[in-house]
């Protein structure tokens, strides 16, 4: 019978793996990532390597889920650089409707709206540098609002869909250029 313990939990780490990858909430992987951790720390003292064991407890069960869910929670802001002139009179309507629609995009995926205005620099500097999610500019030449995003977010392709039918915005997409990291 104790032969048969290391081969379940075996297939039980595969389960767990390919629930990891095929799962879609997060706080439920990283359970998942947990019991996985859990799971590997108990073959490991069945192995002989209790060592090992108490290291996979304590990294592999504790300390990496927590700094999953630090990292989760802190996403759940979206950080918009609003760079519309608001002493504008003929923007005032529009303008009041791109808040309204950014508004309502906030809240459909939990987020915390941050507006700033007045940093200065490059549209990519501060998308990678500062991490700004949105940049909200007006083309005077096409009488329309630029909504400017890192082209790798899945928020910006997000927002191109709710915002493809009306005509005053346009969602634009920046590329990212190469890391330094």
């Amino acid at each position: 019978m104790t032969d048969w313990i290391p081969t379940i939990l075996q297939i039980l780490l595969i389960i767990i793996a390919i629930a990891i990858v095929l799962h879609k909430e997060n706080f439920t992987i990283i359970i998942l990532i947990a019991s996985f951790g859990l799971i590997a720390a108990t073959l490991y003292a069945l192995n002989q390597a209790p060592d090992v064991a108490i290291a996979e407890v304590a990294i592999g069960s504790a300390i990496i889920p927590l700094i999953y869910v630090i990292s989760i929670s802190r996403q759940r802001e979206f950080i918009v650089l609003d760079r519309v002139d608001h002493d504008r009179f003929d923007l005032d309507e529009m303008n009041i409707k791109v808040y309204e629609i950014l508004s309502e995009f906030v809240n459909t995926y939990d987020l915390r709206m941050n507006v700033c205005s007045d940093i200065k620099g490059t549209d990519e500097e501060l998308t990678k540098e500062l991490n700004v999610d949105l940049i909200i500019s007006y083309n005077d030449e096409r009488k329309r609002f630029e909504l400017k995003g890192k082209s790798t977010s899945v928020l910006m392709t997000r927002l191109r869909d709710l915002t493809s039918e009306i005509s005053f915005i346009r969602v634009v997409t920046m590329k990212e250029g190469d890391s330094i990291d």
